[in-house]
């Protein structure tokens, strides 16, 4: 089997997958967005100022929960939990709606602060990476070999 798979760059699955070995693909980031009129609730915010607001947060398994853990847990804090949400669609409009903060892919908040005036926090924002994962046992596979051609055919694929 293989996978893609979202972490911080150079990460990977680590310690979740220690049997598996990772491509990476792209990067980009994750940006906070609030709700239309927070502008002034965030300017000049810091992790920790935002650590307090509401948030809607996702389960444990998904990327927005592990990028969120991986910067806040450092500091002593976790988000403020109000909902829990497992789908970006959903998340987007409880934050619309006014509920929280959440994170969304750079593309995603951008559209969505010109097209419905969600509010991005600006100067943080969490890298991810886009991996191609693998079993280590299926590293000489030519399927793998074909999936990583293909891959690179659509992204710059990096060496890890």
């Amino acid at each position: 089997m293989s996978v893609f798979f979202l972490a911080p760059p150079g990460v990977g699955p680590g310690a979740l997958a220690p049997d598996v070995v990772h491509r990476e693909l792209t990067r980009f980031h994750y940006y906070v967005v609030a709700p239309a009129g927070w502008g002034p609730r965030l300017r000049s915010a810091q992790w920790s100022d935002l650590a307090v607001m509401p948030w809607i947060v996702t389960p444990e398994d998904s990327v927005h929960h592990r990028l969120l853990k991986g910067t806040l847990e450092p500091m002593g804090s976790m988000p403020r939990g109000v909902a829990q949400v497992d789908q970006e669609a959903c998340m987007l409009d409880l934050v619309r709606a006014g509920v929280g903060l959440s994170l969304a892919r750079d593309a995603l908040a951008m559209a969505e602060r010109q097209e419905t005036g969600l509010e991005i926090v600006e100067g943080l924002q969490l890298p991810c990476a886009l991996s191609f994962v693998w079993h280590q046992d299926r590293q000489g596979e030519p399927l793998i070999a074909e999936a990583l051609e293909a891959l690179a055919g659509v992204w710059a694929v990096s060496p890890t």
